[in-house]
């Protein structure tokens, strides 16, 4: 038995997974069913939600050392393959 969901969605976003489901060979209800199904299978969301992270600019002292350090052991790895 099936049965329809009405539900607001952004103009552009609609568009835009219009656009990705057809390059993947499915329609945008293919594709919500699969979340649909994997919504109940998981008992929830498929996929973590989170907060998203917020990201801090590394020192120039520490971004140095940690390239000083990767050339240091390419260096050394090409020493021992030219051995």
């Amino acid at each position: 038995m099936e049965s329809n969901v009405t539900f607001r969605i952004d103009a552009n976003v609609k568009k835009q997974m219009s656009e990705i489901c057809k390059s993947l060979g499915m329609t945008t209800s293919t594709a919500f069913n699969l979340f649909a199904n994997a919504f109940v299978r998981e008992q929830g969301m498929p996929f973590p939600v989170t907060i998203q992270k917020q990201y801090t600019m590394m020192d120039n002292s520490r971004a140095k050392n940690d390239v000083d350090d990767l050339l240091d052991d390419f260096q050394e790895d090409y020493r021992r393959m030219a051995e």
